[in-house]
């Protein structure tokens, strides 16, 4: 390599070191520990527009609060605490209390209910509270009421049982449900538990999904005394919807902990504004000094909850607490920007011309490899490889697989080509195959030709059923979730677009290529048919079917979501119990299928010589071919006894 490469290689090199250890430093400098989120905006009257939101720092902070209305400023006509009479709706707080047998330690129920019974002394006017209890069942202690005596006698009955389990994910899903029936009030659930290990039928998923639609902020005091809670799953669900986590180590500090976060669920406040816009979609963005808050509205509608937008947690310090300081900070900027410098003279040193092709001037606005006719980018990149692709592709073609094979990328999310794979799948197992015969002989050549044209289409497929089981394991969370935005007031094509959002990958990525497919003028029923037909999922298919029809018929779409879900959630439990009941065949197959390659490894290492024969004779290497032969054979052969199809 010339000087002049090799200095440019050391300065990216340290520009990178220096700008990867010093920029979350200089960040850090900013970081607040406030949460802001916008928990419902309120649009019906143009002239008063309302947008209720929580924010856990100083209420001196609202002085700076800005609300922009597509980009631009707007005047805030009032601003009040949400308890102010005439503002908003009233508070409604479902508190989750955890009756495990754990709870009884260092007497901390005990202090949950002293902490409870002093929030419920408190209740500004016209708010309510309920409260729910779990352990091996869940039970409601109490609906919603503002009845002090009610609520404290609810308390008074509450009761550990002996050896009494967490069903943790059961009692947050019944908090949730509980605002159903209340649309007027504005909703939170406060979940306070200890309970690390969860011994409900209900997952954090389905939890997760159920407090989305129902637009509740979520709260917790976690009661770390036993080894840690459910802290991530909590997170997960907060950077969602909005909330705080509270936590306490021991008794004495749980009750304080109980009556801090009922403080910061009240800390939610009603800002008003006049809008320009009568018709449409509006943005707007709600910021209180360096925390910005985005959300959305349609003109003339209410939107509540996580319907409103992407709540953004707030930023963590990292780094040294040095760095964190005004000096350290402005340090650290002077380091981020000399690392820049260095970065940006090296780029100039390597840069030797601009790719103008297609592809380059594309590949920004694509979520995925661009086609392209250019070879920039390619894995064929010269005329020899492109002519030997193109006749691979042609080949394929007329022997009808590269359709499948394009279908069997797709379906494992891998950015290849068909016909480029096959051509450098093929060479590669040529190549293997050589260098197996001149070096190893016969047999091992050919084992080495069977290995290198089955492992990779096993890898593939591999992929792509994994792919496919995690796509079929969220899909009753996803039509649950597109239900619930159908009854926010949302359409067909709004609904997948806000559910592709939420949900994870892959049926997130598969949901936004029909938003994609749909924006360019295909129907959206045909777009998910291809979704379910490239995952090859009947359950979606069945899913698909169902919108489709009623689209053509009419009826209540939401309420036909639901009920295809509740289908879906039972298939998905016979899926489940049938691996358990087959979980011993499978476990079988494994060790009979791996203990001759173990037992075969074990001698050849303990004692070559007596080994020797197989690799050095005739008869020794056939019967090794047999072997593996006979051992594929079976492993087939009990994969397809145990593999029960639903």
């Amino acid at each position: 390599m010339p000087r002049r490469g090799r200095l440019a290689l050391a300065v990216a090199f340290l520009s990178a070191c220096l700008g990867a250890l010093l920029f979350p430093f200089a960040a850090s400098g900013q970081a607040d520990d406030n949460m802001l989120a916008v928990r419902s905006v309120d649009a019906t009257n143009r002239k008063a527009v309302a947008i209720t939101f929580l924010y856990t720092g100083s209420p001196d902070d609202l002085k700076q609060l800005a609300i922009r209305e597509n980009g631009e400023l707007m005047k805030v006509n009032d601003l009040s605490p949400i308890q102010a009479e005439g503002r908003g709706r009233s508070l409604a707080t479902v508190y989750v209390v955890d009756l495990s047998a754990s709870m009884e330690r260092d007497g901390v129920i005990t202090e949950v209910k002293k902490g409870l019974s002093d929030v419920f002394s408190r209740i500004p006017k016209g708010d309510e509270a309920a409260i729910v209890s779990f352990s091996d069942a869940v039970v409601v202690e109490s609906p919603f009421t503002s009845d002090q005596a009610q609520l404290n006698e609810a308390l008074d009955e509450m009761v550990v049982p002996e050896d009494g389990k967490a069903a943790l994910w059961e009692g947050v899903k019944k908090a949730a449900t509980l605002f159903g029936s209340r649309p007027d009030l504005q909703p939170n659930i406060v979940v306070i538990s200890d309970s690390k290990n969860d011994a409900g039928s209900v997952n954090a998923e389905a939890a997760r999904a159920t407090v989305i639609n129902s637009g509740a902020a979520f709260f917790t005091v976690e009661i770390d005394h036993d080894g840690g809670t459910e802290t991530s799953a909590f997170s997960q669900i907060m950077d969602r919807t909005g909330g705080a986590a509270f936590k306490a180590t021991k008794g004495t500090e749980v009750s304080q902990a109980v009556k801090d976060v009922a403080s910061t669920t009240q800390s939610q406040f009603v800002a008003t504004y006049e809008s320009r816009e009568t018709q449409g979609q509006v943005d707007v963005s709600v910021a209180v000094g360096a925390i910005e808050r985005q959300a959305s509205y349609v003109a003339g509608a209410q939107v509540q909850g996580a319907a409103a937008g992407e709540v953004i947690p707030p930023p963590k310090p990292f780094g040294p607490a040095f760095l964190r300081g005004a000096a350290g900070g402005a340090l650290a900027l002077v380091l981020v920007g000399l690392a820049v410098g260095l970065g940006a003279y090296s780029i100039g040193l390597l840069i030797t011309k601009s790719d103008d092709s297609l592809s380059a001037v594309l590949s920004p606005y694509s979520d995925g490899p661009v086609q392209s006719t250019e070879t920039d980018g390619a894995l064929a990149q010269t005329a020899i490889l492109q002519r030997a692709v193109e006749m691979t592709e042609e080949f394929a073609e007329r022997q009808g697989f590269l359709t499948k094979v394009e279908g069997a990328l797709e379906r494992a999310n891998l950015p290849l080509r068909a016909a480029e794979a096959m051509f450098f799948f093929g060479v590669g197992v040529i190549l293997l195959a050589l260098v197996g015969f001149f070096l190893g002989g016969l047999i091992p050549g050919v084992i080495i030709v069977v290995l290198s044209v089955l492992i990779p289409p096993a890898v593939v497929n591999f992929m792509a059923s994994r792919r496919a089981k995690k796509f079929q394991s969220l899909l009753p969370d996803t039509l649950q979730l597109l239900s619930g935005s159908l009854r926010a007031g949302y359409s067909l094509l709004q609904g997948v677009e806000a559910v592709s959002k939420e949900v994870g990958e892959p049926m997130g990525q598969e949901l936004r290529r029909v938003i994609t497919e749909a924006r360019l003028g295909r129907e959206v029923e045909d777009a998910m048919e291809a979704v379910a037909e490239r995952m090859d999922s009947a359950d979606f298919a069945w899913a698909v079917m169902a919108i489709r029809i009623q689209r053509e018929v009419g009826g209540n779409l939401s309420e036909l979501l639901m009920t295809v879900a509740d289908t879906m959630i039972h298939r998905e439990r016979l899926r489940r119990d049938i691996s358990a009941l087959t979980a011993e065949g499978k476990l079988s197959a494994m060790i009979l299928g791996l203990l001759p390659v173990g037992l075969g490894a074990f001698m050849w290492m303990s004692n070559p010589e007596y080994m020797a024969p197989l690799a050095e004779t005739g008869m020794g290497n056939f019967l090794l071919l047999v072997a593996l032969i006979s051992g594929l054979i079976g492993f087939a052969w009990m994969k397809k006894i145990i593999n029960i199809k639903i």
